[in-house]
């Protein structure tokens, strides 16, 4: 099991996965789709500010002194995504997962292939000069920003994650973080990162090793798996 720190005001809840077997069938993407659409028709000509479950995303992101109206958190961009109607791909069945749960959930998430991570997992500050190659293709700089690092440095964020750890076909073990802001119900994230979990083993299968919530550097809500 990985460990998991930050020293910021928020949870971050921590899934671990291991004997996955992901492709690129897409059962969970049809998933996806269909809870866009769901979004499509219930708010389509309503202000997204107005949306329940918005505003959690946002204030997560101004506890860690970004501006979501200028950064948007992953989640809400993939909202916006649907309520204009632009196109999603699939990518593989856990990422697929991964979207649909931050749709769904309206909290960004981050999903990692355990084997590339070196060490443990630190939520920080990015140092000078520090930067990754983004899954959007674009260097991203992260001097000031928050991030999280290994031992090998810097490999994802609630924005954007690198390429470093990213999820591919071959992955067999699977870390998943979701964020959350320090106000958010403890319970209803527990029941998020249950249904999260649930959804790997079910398209994916393998065995959940590990589900809990982290508030500062400490755990306070572990499952006994």
């Amino acid at each position: 099991m990985k460990k998991v720190s930050l020293s910021l005001p928020i949870y971050a809840g921590v899934i671990e996965v291991s004997r996955i077997t992901i492709s690129t069938k897409k059962t969970a993407y049809e998933q996806l789709l269909a809870c866009g659409q769901r979004y499509t028709d219930l708010y389509e000509n309503r202000p997204i500010s107005a949306i329940p479950g918005i505003q959690s995303a946002r204030k997560l992101f101004r506890s860690l002194d970004i501006e979501p109206t200028k950064q948007r958190p992953s989640s809400e961009a993939m909202l916006r995504r649907f309520l204009k109607g632009k196109d999603t791909c699939s990518v593989n069945t856990l990422v697929d997962i991964s979207n649909w749960c931050a749709l769904d959930f309206l909290l960004p998430n981050g999903a990692y292939d355990s084997h590339k991570i070196l060490g443990n997992i630190q939520l920080r500050k990015g140092l000078p000069g520090e930067q990754y190659h983004g899954l959007n293709h674009q260097d991203i700089h992260l001097e000031g920003r928050f991030t999280l690092a290994d031992d090998r440095g810097p490999f994802g964020s609630p924005i954007t994650d690198s390429e470093r750890t990213c999820v591919e076909n071959s992955t067999s073990e699977v870390i998943s973080i979701v964020y959350a802001p320090l106000d958010f119900n403890k319970d209803r994230l527990r029941e998020h990162l249950h249904q999260y979990a649930d959804r790997i083993t079910y398209f994916c299968g393998g065995i959940v090793n590990h589900i809990g919530i982290i508030d500062g550097s400490k755990e306070i809500d572990a499952d006994n798996l």
